[in-house]
């Protein structure tokens, strides 16, 4: 058995849109914030960090809600597509109030754009081990961090090129380009990837390890989940709480450095 590469590739472009988003949001948001609207290091952490809290309640509802949807094109490909529109549409107004130094309507676009962000991400990531054969998954998540750490090359590259060194610089073309490639990348999956076609060939191909599904059923019927599994559970979400708390604390000052 082997991974589809092409279509893990295809399948990544939605976290690859992301990625591209987040890199930017972190290098370019702070910036706007300090100069354009005078706001000091302490107070732009503070906004900084209202996406990570939204987080906290928004990925896992998301992720819950995509898991009930049942559509025509697929639980999780609707949420995808809803939130990058809403996303792309509420971000290219960013620079518009930036340019024009209106706070109230930067606030309000940038906190639907998070909001946007936040409904579809948890559904993007999902979407692998939805149509990829539990074995092979590891090298499939391998994959999707491949697309992530692009999509953030190419933020850092747009804004290495894009952004002045001196001056007020105006951050719209930079905006268009990753709502470009955001929309590019989702209707290239749309159009590839067929969410249920996919996920009814892994059913029928068995996909899904029966070992996978038996424990499944049993946690819902209310049995807890084996001890060694649930110590691995805790050590891994923790493991990976602690990797995004620091990460998420440093980045939104590099842009200060």
């Amino acid at each position: 058995m082997k991974l589809n590469y092409k279509r893990t590739l295809l399948v990544g472009l939605a976290f690859l849109s992301i990625c591209t988003f987040w890199q930017a949001y972190d290098g370019i948001i702070p910036l706007i914030l300090k100069n354009t609207f005078g706001i000091g290091e302490s107070a732009t952490g503070q906004i900084m960090a209202i996406d990570n809290m939204l987080a906290l309640v928004m990925l896992p509802l998301f992720g819950s809600l995509s898991d009930k949807t049942h559509t025509p094109i697929g639980k999780r490909t609707p949420y995808i597509i809803f939130g990058t529109i809403v996303a792309v549409v509420s971000m290219l107004f960013l620079p518009y109030f930036d340019n024009t130094e209106n706070l109230l309507g930067f606030a309000l676009c940038l906190g639907l754009t998070l909001l946007a962000m936040a409904t579809y991400r948890s559904p993007a990531v999902s979407l692998m081990p939805d149509v990829t054969p539990k074995k092979l998954r590891s090298k499939g998540n391998a994959v999707i961090n491949l697309m992530g750490a692009v999509g953030g090359v190419i933020s850092l590259a747009l804004i290495s090129l894009l952004v002045p060194k001196e001056g007020k610089p105006n951050f719209f073309p930079i905006f268009a380009i990753i709502a470009g490639i955001m929309i590019g990348a989702v209707v290239i999956l749309v159009l590839t990837v067929r969410e249920n076609k996919l996920v009814k060939e892994m059913e029928e191909t068995g996909g899904y390890e029966s070992t996978e599904a038996e424990l499944n059923q049993e946690l819902s019927k209310g049995k807890k989940m084996p001890k060694d599994i649930l110590k691995s559970l805790i050590f891994m979400l923790g493991t990976v709480a602690f990797f995004f708390f620091g990460y998420n604390a440093v980045t939104p000052f590099s842009a200060f450095i």
